[in-house]
């Protein structure tokens, strides 16, 4: 007499982390000048490192036929990333960069998730309120996890829970960062520029309009 279970993979509550502060440097990088960029910014990232609050530098190569190399760095608060821009060794790095380097763009981001709507942001405007990043963040994950965890979350059972949790959080973020972030940050790009208070509270009711709405219908689904 054989039995068969079944396994159940019971995700993990959501971790809610502190926002980071972010700066986001565009550098016109000539192809030529690619090395002699790198090598500075080797220095200029050991130097950032040193400092209180210091998280991460990201390097974003240019992708051809554009010439912008994009960095952003990363402090644990807006007072930590500003004691880094406003220092002296900062100054001095910046004073060293390669002539053919030497202009560039730079717009601090006071919450964690500004490098993902960085594309929503338009010209000198400030960039979206920190609530709406993370509605909008809130908007894209919970159909995304719900869909991994219908679809490719029993398959991946027999692994166990550690490797089977490690998988889906890598393609969570994986279709968060090329998928479904830019697509929503272009949708409701007008709603993160707007400063009308009918506008604003309009568009997070339609946001949780469709959170509710998606809830439902996970509901028919799963029971």
């Amino acid at each position: 007499m054989s039995s068969t279970s079944t396994s159940t993979v019971v995700p993990r509550p959501l971790e809610v982390r502190d926002a980071l502060a972010s700066s986001v440097i565009v550098h016109r990088v000539p192809a030529a000048s690619a090395g002699a960029f790198m090598e500075w910014q080797r220095g200029v990232t050991a130097a950032t490192e040193a400092f209180p609050g210091y998280r991460s530098t990201d390097v974003y190569p240019a992708v051809a036929p554009k010439l912008e190399w994009v960095i952003v760095v990363q402090f644990d608060s807006a007072a930590s990333l500003q004691g880094w821009l406003d220092s002296p060794e900062r100054a001095a790095w910046t004073a060293k960069l390669p002539k053919e380097v030497a202009a560039y763009s730079l717009k601090t981001l006071h919450s964690g998730f500004g490098p993902w709507f960085a594309g929503a942001i338009g010209g000198e405007d400030a960039p979206p309120a920190g609530w709406k990043m993370a509605l909008t963040v809130l908007l894209g994950l919970y159909p995304t996890v719900m869909l991994l965890s219908l679809f490719v979350s029993p398959r991946m059972s027999p692994l166990g829970m550690a490797v089977s949790m490690l998988i889906g959080n890598a393609l969570s973020i994986a279709i968060l960062q090329w998928l479904v972030v830019p697509t929503l940050s272009k949708a409701l790009a007008p709603w993160f520029r707007t400063r009308k208070t009918a506008a604003t509270l309009g568009g997070a009711a339609l946001v949780v309009l469709l959170l509710a709405g998606l809830a439902l219908l996970f509901r028919q689904v799963t029971g």
